[in-house]
């Protein structure tokens, strides 16, 4: 099975390549330019590099954010096309998740964390040991609220995510097992999309394609002055 993992949920984009249960290549984007210019030309130079073309994809897996949302619309909308134009199957990931798999094979709690802006942060909580499970739904924080509602988690909290050191030292000082990661870490990367949506494939739950749409938590910025204007 080849399986495209495609990730522009936020400024650091990637694509990359499984076949079978192996990660065949990865590359990664700088997603500060045009996002829709940049990324399928990427996906094409990725398969051809592997020595595959773009119809020997068997599935795709794609970023559903939350993160940007410029980014992850573009992605989906990129996946989605793929996918019904080569009728393949399709798998939506969240970034959170994505982030905190990286870290899977650590014991103890992983709190993945992405700016929202405005002191905000989308977070949720996951538990370890070879094998993430989710113990706190996704939401958008507050810094000090997530703080306070993690004083109560007994055992190490592994914070990742690239906004993770922006509040280190805050975090430090009311979270007596608090960890954070080195920077390789903190971004969500493609090949864990790809990887979390072949083994979903492999057990036969793919998404449904049209029912498939950005995971935002929050309206974006247009939608906010739209609601101003016309009250």
């Amino acid at each position: 099975m080849l399986v495209l993992g495609i990730d522009s949920s936020t400024n650091v984009g990637s694509v990359s390549l499984i076949a079978e249960d192996r990660l065949i290549g990865e590359h990664l984007l700088n997603l500060e330019e045009t996002h829709s210019q940049r990324l399928m030309p990427q996906i094409i130079n990725l398969i051809e590099s592997c020595n595959y073309q773009v119809q020997d994809l068997d599935g795709i897996g794609v970023a559903l954010g939350p993160g940007s949302f410029t980014g992850t619309r573009i992605g989906v909308a990129t996946a989605k096309s793929l996918a019904q134009s080569l009728e393949v199957s399709i798998v939506g990931v969240s970034t959170l998740e994505a982030i905190a798999f990286s870290l899977r094979y650590i014991s103890g709690y992983i709190c993945p964390m992405i700016d929202a802006r405005g002191g905000r942060i989308f977070t949720s909580l996951y538990q370890s040991d070879k094998q993430l499970k989710m113990v706190r739904k996704e939401t958008i924080l507050q810094i000090d609220d997530l703080i306070t509602e993690l004083t109560e988690v007994k055992g190490p909290i592994y914070f990742v995510g690239q906004v993770a050191k922006q509040y280190q030292e805050k975090i430090n000082d009311q979270i007596e097992q608090a960890e954070f990661v080195r920077t390789i870490f903190n971004l969500p990367r493609a090949g864990a999309i790809s990887e979390i949506a072949f083994n979903r494939l492999q057990q036969g739950a793919e998404d449904e394609l049209f029912a498939l749409t950005p995971n935002y938590l929050k309206r974006s910025q247009a939608e906010i002055q739209w609601d101003k204007k016309h009250g």
